[in-house]
């Protein structure tokens, strides 16, 4: 899997656990990180995980026009803001799911390519 981040560039990753240890590190960081996971250099299917702290926010994407996004349990949650593009941006309440719900995403996507069935989504 190719693995790009804000923090460390892009990354040849061939584990999970590899994955595992480049977003718990951009969680830890002030501002967060925005990881990008893909096939190999294949363009799509991709998934964008944004993470800070216990946070996170995960986009699917399928193709160019078909993009898929985290859905969290708490509608009323508030708004977090993320790194984004090496801008900060204020992901909506509802789409926010846990850090390790993003890690869950990630292995399924790891094993599958598909979006990952673990979480719900809301089509953008």
């Amino acid at each position: 899997m190719i693995v790009s981040t804000i923090a460390k560039g892009d990354l040849t990753c061939s584990s999970k656990e590899e994955i595992i240890k480049i977003l718990t590190e951009g969680a830890a960081l002030q501002r967060g990180d925005e990881i990008w996971i893909s096939n190999n250099g294949e363009v799509y299917p991709c998934l964008n995980i944004l993470v800070k702290n216990k946070n996170a926010c995960v986009h699917y994407f399928k193709d160019e026009g078909e993009v898929q996004q985290s859905c969290g349990d708490d509608f009323d949650a508030e708004d977090v803001v993320f790194l984004a593009g090496n801008e900060e941006w204020a992901a909506p309440g509802y789409t926010i799911i846990s850090f390790n719900q993003a890690i869950k995403c990630m292995e399924e996507f790891f094993d599958t390519l598909e979006c990952p069935k673990c979480i719900k989504w809301d089509d953008l």
